[in-house]
């Protein structure tokens, strides 16, 4: 069921820099996207942390357990990024032929978090993936089915649970809130237990949203 008066002009991004956490990121995004009539904008980020690790002398990498280590070279993580970046351009065009969306891809370098945060000026609606370390050793949830949402009781805070309302009906997903005052806690960030967090834009520091374990809507305001 499409919601008119919730669907604005502009996009749903998706800030990732995990091709292996994709998959549910895209299911979900795809799925809010068809019923807010948005398109899905993709940002995978190519880490460059990850980059200057391996221009240092003595950067090894092991291939699986079991293996000798070997020298690994900016090359070695450039290479990885293009392999990465050609799986994740299929993955969304299958997900948007699904959903009858429109979907496009953008990279950058940089940080995931900080690069979520930024994105902010673009889109109203930014789902942010894990960090690639963390998510590797969680759980992989395809299926969303329950959120977590924070919000306080302003006009801004009414319109994110009214979001985070039609989040959950397009995902099939229940819905639990907590009052946020100033800022969101990261305390409750770490101790959250839900497949999706719903949180304020204006309230998030990158340092919370950094202790995420789960993917994180982002709601700002509507532009």
């Amino acid at each position: 069921m499409n919601h008119p008066s919730a669907a604005t002009t502009g996009h749903i991004a998706v800030v990732l820099d995990d091709v292996a956490a994709a998959a549910a990121l895209l299911e979900w995004s795809s799925a809010l996207a068809q019923s807010l009539r948005r398109e899905v904008r993709v940002v995978y980020v190519e880490s460059a942390s990850a980059l200057a690790a391996a221009t240092l002398p003595l950067t090894q990498a092991l291939a699986h357990a079991g293996a000798s280590w070997v020298p690994y070279g900016p090359q070695d993580v450039e290479l990885g990024y293009r392999v990465q970046l050609v799986r994740l351009r299929e993955m969304l065009r299958q997900a948007a032929e699904r959903h009858a969306i429109h979907g496009s891809l953008q990279v950058v370098r940089g940080a995931l978090h900080a690069a979520a945060l930024e994105l902010n000026e673009q889109s109203d609606l930014v789902l942010v993936g894990a960090a690639a370390p963390v998510l590797g050793a969680a759980r992989s949830v395809q299926r969303c089915h329950s959120m977590l949402v924070w919000a306080d009781d302003s006009e801004q805070g009414l319109q994110l649970v009214r979001v985070a309302t039609l989040c959950a009906q397009a995902l099939g997903a229940t819905q639990r809130r907590l009052h946020v005052d100033v800022e969101v806690d990261a305390a409750e960030v770490v101790q959250a237990r839900a497949d999706l967090l719903v949180m304020p834009r204006q309230q998030m520091s990158a340092r919370s949203l950094a202790r995420a374990r789960q993917p994180v809507l982002l709601v700002g305001n509507h532009h």
